[in-house]
């Protein structure tokens, strides 16, 4: 299997954070809250491609034809494809390769091939990687995208995984402790006693992983000291 976004891992989160038994269901989650917690990104590929499989096996699909030698290598690489409809429906996987022929590889295999009656929907699902997280290759045949995950991302994953299993079930917890509250006449409302910087995601997010996305988050409308 892969997470969701395969932006670590399970192997690379055990060497950073020396566990050993790390899972792609806690990598996923993990990349969830780092997407967002750093706020919008200029991603690399924000549409969505659609089709009809031209061919299909459980660790393959191939475009169909309209879409072919048209995307260079690795154009489709980090993108999530999802089988909406036909054989397979219901689907998805992380995409690792893609030819220019159309033939695009997945991360793990699927349980039922796609065949010639699969409907397909290609997307960017992760905010990594970005426009200049990605490099095209065009000096010499064969063009090809040279993508990467930056490090602090993979990082801030590995040390986001190491902060919800160290909490184990108090992770998502609401702590009463930690808001106040307030009422005039009829009116009254209950806000984090953290102040800005302190609610919704921000709160679920491991102290070190903030460290590490200081330079990636995004910032508009905060107040910098």
């Amino acid at each position: 299997m892969a997470s969701r976004r395969n932006y670590v891992t399970t192997t690379e989160v055990d060497e950073l954070i020396g566990s050993g038994s790390s899972t792609d269901l806690q990598i996923s989650e993990a990349e969830e809250l780092i997407d967002a917690y750093v706020g919008a990104q200029d991603k690399f590929y924000s549409g969505k491609t659609e089709g009809r499989a031209a061919a299909g096996t459980t660790t393959t699909l191939t475009l169909e034809s309209s879409q072919q030698n048209i995307y260079e290598a690795d154009y489709f690489k980090y993108c999530e494809i999802e089988i909406i409809g036909g054989t397979g429906a219901g689907q998805r996987r992380v995409v690792t390769g893609s030819t220019k022929a159309g033939v695009l590889t997945f991360a793990s295999a699927m349980t039922t091939a796609p065949s010639t009656d699969s409907i397909y929907r290609i997307y960017q699902l992760g905010k990594f990687p970005r426009k200049q997280d990605v490099i095209y290759y065009s000096t010499s045949s064969p063009y090809v995208y040279a993508k990467q995950i930056p490090e602090a991302v993979k990082r801030a994953t590995a040390a986001q995984v190491e902060f919800a299993t160290a909490m184990g079930d108090n992770f998502f917890k609401t702590d009463k402790s930690e808001k106040v509250s307030e009422s005039i006449g009829d009116y009254s409302y209950e806000n984090s006693s953290g102040g800005v910087g302190m609610i919704g995601v921000e709160k679920l997010i491991a102290p070190k992983a903030k460290i590490l996305l200081r330079g990636i988050k995004t910032r508009i409308g905060e107040i910098i000291a």
